[in-house]
């Protein structure tokens, strides 16, 4: 069963989080637990579900949804805890607590819980950084006045006693502190004070520049989620005067947040995953500001008329089966089919369909498919390109290509990030990967891969130039990895591969 509106993920919540439940529905809680893990999207589906829930007015019903989280934090794994670990989220968690947003009305007992539990993961889970940047800005605001005493039960084992203050986590400076410290002259523990103040004065830098991200990062995701849903509006015949209006001064702020965001990005150029999320945030401001400029100014965008169809129109979901046929493939993967989830076009603009499209059996490889792509193969880290025998329906244009990244490489690698880039004439898409990291080689365990679905629209069907950028760290070294790829299928054989 698929988790949408009245899937399973949203019924179990809504028992578990009843206003009327004397007392925690813990069967309804666990089942909750059980499905997300079951599902392709559960993780990301269910934080929505709960930040929906844990803003309630209600006390008891955000206390409850608060319990789930918590449960779910213990016992639903990795996947879960880079979904909560995510700033789209954490966000939703400082609104509850934030005076500027609802923490004026939000109970003190909400509030309380919401702070032990970001508390408690800094401790527990130190490797999901954007938990501990998201406390850190918190305390530096002034909401979190000192750690909270965390209830017997700690949320997870905290780690190895580390440093009080991220301040003191600079090796050398550390070290040159210390010698400075222990010396009797008045010469060198003149020097330590200075050198404290410095590093206390690079600290609250560090801390505003990431409260400065966070903050124009949700300014610019509100106010693309407010026009996108404006211009889909005006496009479908439903806007007013005022409404016109209101959308020209939205599209002018949209327009205003774009130097902003080149700006925090030539800002953050030593930390990949606060760029990635800035360059993601600028991918969507640039693309509703191009949606307005088409259907409601009538313009030509890149070559496009008014109404050119965008990959953002693909809302709904399809089975694809892609056939992995490389010769020289890891035995666990070598012709087998696999099931993604993609985005596919409306049935109708706006709306979503009645219930989601029935699951078949997979049919075995094709022997005719074409064969994947070597995209890249370094360091032991290789990536594929791996082209879906079936098209979209209704967009033979738009190709739908698998990424898979393996690894053979006797470290295990995290961080993977990869990115994409077309000529003007086509757009691409590309879906949340399956993960980011992958564990060191074994020979003895079948190798694990990520998968990642790459929507490519080529409406002129010219000949297709993807330039890729791959991040990604392996051991201590962070690698930057850029190239291009022009081995596709021919554009006119696209709906019929």
């Amino acid at each position: 069963a698929r988790g949408g509106a009245g899937g399973p993920l949203p019924r179990w919540l809504t028992g578990a989080t009843n206003p009327l439940n004397k007392e925690v529905d813990w069967d309804s809680v666990d089942a909750f637990c059980e499905q997300l893990n079951k599902e392709l999207e559960g993780p990301p589906l269910a934080t929505r579900l709960l930040a929906h829930k844990i803003q309630s007015p209600q006390e008891w019903e955000a206390l409850q949804a608060l319990t789930v989280l918590e449960t779910c934090m213990k016992n639903c794994g990795k996947r879960f805890h880079d979904e909560v670990g995510k700033f789209r989220f954490l966000n939703e968690l400082i609104k509850v607590v934030s005076p500027k947003y609802l923490g004026s009305r939000t109970p003190e007992k909400v509030k309380t819980k919401v702070l032990e539990l970001l508390y408690g993961w800094t401790l527990g889970l130190p490797a999901e950084v954007k938990i501990a940047e998201a406390y850190q800005m918190l305390k530096k605001q002034g909401i979190v006045k000192s750690d909270p005493k965390l209830p017997d039960g700690v949320p997870f084992s905290p780690p190895p006693p580390r440093p009080k203050n991220i301040i003191f986590d600079d090796e050398e400076k550390s070290k040159m502190l210390a010698r400075l410290l222990k010396s009797s002259h008045p010469e060198d523990l003149r020097a330590a004070n200075k050198l404290i103040k410095e590093m206390v004065q690079e600290d609250q830098k560090r801390m505003e520049k990431i409260s400065k991200r966070v903050n124009a990062i949700e300014e610019v995701n509100n106010n693309v989620k407010l026009l996108t849903e404006m211009v889909t509006s005006y496009s479908n015949g439903g806007t007013s005067d005022g409404n016109e209006e209101l959308m020209k001064e939205l599209f002018q702020r949209c327009e205003r947040l774009r130097p902003m965001l080149f700006r925090l990005a030539s800002d953050t150029e030593d930390n990949d995953e606060a760029l990635a999320e800035i360059l993601q945030a600028n991918d969507n401001l640039t693309q509703v500001i191009n949606l307005y400029k088409q259907l409601v100014r009538g313009e030509e965008v890149n070559g496009e008329p008014g109404a050119g169809p965008l990959l953002s129109d693909l809302p709904r979901v399809t089975q694809l089966q892609v056939c992995l046929q490389s010769p020289d493939a890891p035995p666990a993967i070598l012709g087998t089919p696999l099931k993604f989830w993609v985005a596919a076009p409306p049935s109708e603009p706006g709306f979503l369909p009645h219930r989601p499209p029935q699951l078949g059996p997979l049919l075995p490889p094709d022997p005719g498919s074409i064969l994947p792509v070597t995209v890249y193969d370094r360091h032991g880290f290789r990536v594929l390109f791996h082209f879906a025998r079936d098209p979209l329906p209704a967009r033979p244009d738009v190709l739908v290509v698998v990424v898979s990244m393996l690894s053979t490489a006797p470290l295990p690698i995290r961080n993977i990030v990869f990115q994409s880039a077309v000529p003007k004439v086509m757009r691409v898409k590309l879906q949340p990967p399956s993960g980011t990291e992958l564990p060191a080689f074994n020979p003895i365990v079948h190798p694990s891969a990520i998968t990642q679905v790459l929507l490519l629209a080529n409406p002129q069907k010219e000949k297709v130039r993807l330039r890729y950028k791959l991040i990604f760290t392996m051991g201590e070294e962070t690698f930057t990895e850029m190239g291009d790829v022009d081995q596709f299928p021919p554009p006119a054989s696209w709906g019929s591969l």
